[in-house]
């Protein structure tokens, strides 16, 4: 590692870190040290594990004397990961791979047909075993790794089966398990044409209340911002992830990825599918069931982003009954974190023509008192 961050004051650390946004879990002990800034210290520690400790992007910017943007693809969805970061990775190659790794893929592809054949406890055991080495690979090479793998083609329940014994480490890097569920259960649910098997919906539920935030990541984002239609099926499995028993973390984050705020990733340019702009029925139902869960997001402008685009359907769809139950939701549920933002609420209901408009409207007269005794 580079000696820059070993002479760094320890009260510069959260200056160079908090440059770094993603989310890794990280031993307790060193959260302590780091209590303002622990989630881009995970970030950081990632990084050294994968020995590819890279200029921070203030740097980068000043070698490549530009800012960096980026379109909405695959790596930009599913881990967080910074442009500069990105446009450095190259596309995988034997190189890559290194000749222990393609042992273990190809013991790992044999057990996985013998399993397939026969079934027998003994080749699970050793599966398991073979497979709990791979998923702690640096994840460059992980991607790799699964790509060689197929991993993708597993079936359902020796996938169950491998899930309920991942999600009991802890020692397994955040990113990593994005990337899992990037190449299994998201391969998996893009192709259901059908209703989604109960068996399906039922792991999905048992990972997500476990591992909220790379299910975030590495399915829900993508299915729903990589899309430029959202189905029935793959709505389905949104919506009961959602409704499922995600944690208050978990559904900040998916919020925030939907409605950014830009004014504090100035760099970030992105390509947005329509039903993010103007929400189609499905996005509707995906907005109703993240604003029936109980979250508060400290950064008031993502809120108020949102609730200008709730303005702006408003005015297309007045008597959605759904944009009518999210209203009353934002009102209800959600009234204290609306309260610095209730001419605008009332501005959007005053657009609707459903029959809780004048539910909503009476809410919020009864919040501005409120806020008024309150000064």
């Amino acid at each position: 590692m580079s000696n820059y961050y070993n002479l760094l004051p320890t009260k510069k650390w959260n200056e160079e870190l908090s440059l770094n946004e993603n989310l890794f879990p990280i031993d307790p002990a060193i959260k302590e040290i780091f209590k303002k800034d622990s989630q881009s210290l995970d970030n950081f520690v990632q990084r050294i594990k994968e020995n590819e400790v890279r200029p921070t992007k203030t740097e980068t910017k000043k070698n490549h004397g530009s800012k960096s943007k980026f379109k909405n693809d695959d790596d930009d969805v599913s881990t967080g990961i910074h442009s500069d970061e990105i446009n450095q990775k190259s596309e995988p190659t034997e190189d890559h791979v290194t000749p222990l790794n393609l042992e273990l893929i190809q013991i790992l592809r044999s057990l996985f047909k013998q399993i397939t054949r026969h079934s027998k406890e003994c080749d699970i055991k050793e599966f398991l075993s073979k497979f709990n080495n791979l998923i702690r690979l640096p994840h460059v090479q992980l991607r790799e790794s699964f790509e060689k793998l197929e991993i993708s083609q597993i079936d359902d329940k020796l996938l169950e089966v491998l899930c309920n014994d991942i999600i009991q480490h802890e020692d397994i890097m955040y990113q990593n398990y994005v990337v899992f569920f990037k190449f299994t259960f998201l391969e998996k649910v893009r192709l259901i044409t059908s209703k989604p098997s109960r068996d399906l919906l039922s792991i999905l539920s048992k990972i997500a209340k476990s591992k909220g935030k790379p299910i975030v990541y590495g399915l829900l984002l993508p299915l729903i911002k990589e899309s430029q239609e959202i189905a029935r099926p793959q709505l389905e499995v949104i919506t009961r992830i959602i409704n499922g028993g995600l944690s208050e973390e978990s559904i900040i984050s998916l919020i925030t990825e939907l409605f950014p705020d830009f004014r504090t990733n100035e760099s970030v340019s992105e390509i947005r599918p329509n039903h993010l702009e103007k929400w189609d029925d499905s996005m509707i139902e995906i907005l109703f069931s993240i604003f029936n869960q109980k979250f508060q997001i400290e950064n008031q402008n993502i809120f108020k982003r949102f609730i200008y685009r709730l303005d702006l359907n408003l005015e297309f769809q007045s008597n959605n009954q759904k944009l009518g139950q999210i209203l009353l939701l934002l009102v209800t549920k959600h009234s204290e974190s609306i309260m610095d933002h209730l001419e605008e609420v009332k501005a959007a209901a005053e657009k609707s023509t459903t029959f809780m408009k004048k539910s909503v409207l009476g809410k919020i007269n009864s919040l501005s008192k409120k806020r008024k005794s309150q000064k």
